[in-house]
């Protein structure tokens, strides 16, 4: 009995997608789901906002430029660290065609205890142009004191 072209292709991509699928776990690499995109608008400027739910501490703030969209990724960091053994990484960029660009990381407590809260700012809220990428207008010249006439001179 011949298998038919169809159903033989059909059988070995089943194969080849179950292999691959079993062998994701082995490559060792650790790839967060656990990421936010926040973006700053005219109408919606925004603050992000980290909390240690356990204190109700504020750990960190940060108010995304309009025009800019900041994203915040969470990975498993230091095991040894109780108190903030992962780590926060974030990287603002503008979405409007300018230079702008920032980022940072810090430990931050574990996921069941940290929270991110958002803010909207007063609206409007415009964006700020990149600064000119030129050399700064010279100083100007030092004023001379006009000489004080001597004794007896008048």
């Amino acid at each position: 009995m011949t298998m038919s072209r169809f159903a033989l292709v059909s059988r070995l991509a089943a194969l080849t997608l179950t292999v691959g699928a079993l062998s994701l776990p082995l490559g060792g690499c650790y790839a967060s789901n656990d990421r936010y995109t926040y973006d700053s608008r005219t109408w919606s400027p925004k603050t992000i906002v980290l909390v240690d739910n356990r204190t109700d501490e504020e750990l960190w703030r940060y108010d995304v430029p309009v025009g800019a969209k900041v994203t915040l990724r969470f990975v498993n960091g230091d095991e040894d660290n109780l108190r903030f053994p992962d780590e926060m990484r974030w990287e603002a960029k503008s979405t409007i065609g300018t230079s702008f660009k920032d980022s940072g990381e810090l430990p931050c407590p574990p996921e069941e205890v940290r929270r991110v809260d958002w803010y909207l700012r007063p609206a409007p809220e415009y964006p700020r142009p990149d600064a000119p990428a030129a050399e700064p207008a010279p100083l100007p010249e030092p004023q001379q004191t006009p000489e004080e006439p001597a004794e007896g001179q008048g």
